[in-house]
């Protein structure tokens, strides 16, 4: 196995033990046994257990970076519409790509310092995509005015992101029916008298 091979299953096994034991609860021997290597072999890839915990969470957040991508209809559009289109995009990846964000969202704090700032920084970029969307609906009278925006939104992320510790894949809802729930309870949660034509529109 090449060493770029050999990584990508460190980086997979490192996930799943993070996953399962927590942060704190995983040893690099724990890591490298599972890989099928010497703790010491480990080393020519990392320099600390953190280096995997950041790789991780780096990874999941790039991948992330694709909801805040609009299509130019969408872009245009109403807050309804556009919220509706980022919850489908941010549902769609989290039922896809569970292992590495539930690692990510659970652990991220135990970064260092530097690091955890470069990671808070690009939280930040989702929560003020989201806001400007909130604050857009407001404007367009779409919303209710007196929502508070930021509460809006964490509420958002913290409801969209519970999905993964709940949904069953082969249950009777899809990702495609939790979405279009959310999208439907969000936007109304927010809305003011207008939210229904707005969101039609």
């Amino acid at each position: 196995m090449d060493s770029e091979a050999r990584w990508e299953e460190i980086i997979e096994v490192a996930s799943a033990t993070f996953l399962k034991n927590g942060y704190e609860g995983t040893s690099l021997q724990e890591i490298a046994s599972e890989v099928g290597i010497l703790k010491g072999s480990i080393y020519y890839y990392i320099k600390t257990k953190e280096d995997l915990l950041f790789e991780i969470v780096d990874r999941a957040q790039t991948l992330y970076l694709t909801t805040l991508e609009e299509d130019e209809e969408t872009a245009s559009g109403t807050a309804p519409v556009r919220l509706t289109a980022f919850i489908k995009r941010w549902i769609t990846l989290t039922l896809k790509e569970q292992r590495g964000y539930r690692v990510a969202e659970r652990s991220f704090t135990r970064l260092s310092p530097k690091r955890l700032k470069l990671v808070i920084e690009r939280r930040d970029n989702f929560s003020d995509f989201v806001k400007s969307i909130l604050l857009q609906g407001v404007k367009e009278g779409a919303f209710d005015p007196a929502v508070d925006v930021s509460l809006a939104t964490i509420t958002v992320f913290e409801l969209l992101n519970s999905t993964q510790e709940w949904h069953q894949p082969k249950g009777r809802l899809s990702k495609e029916n939790v979405a279009e729930w959310y999208a439907q309870f969000i936007v109304r949660g927010l809305g003011g008298p207008h939210w229904k034509e707005a969101a039609t529109d």
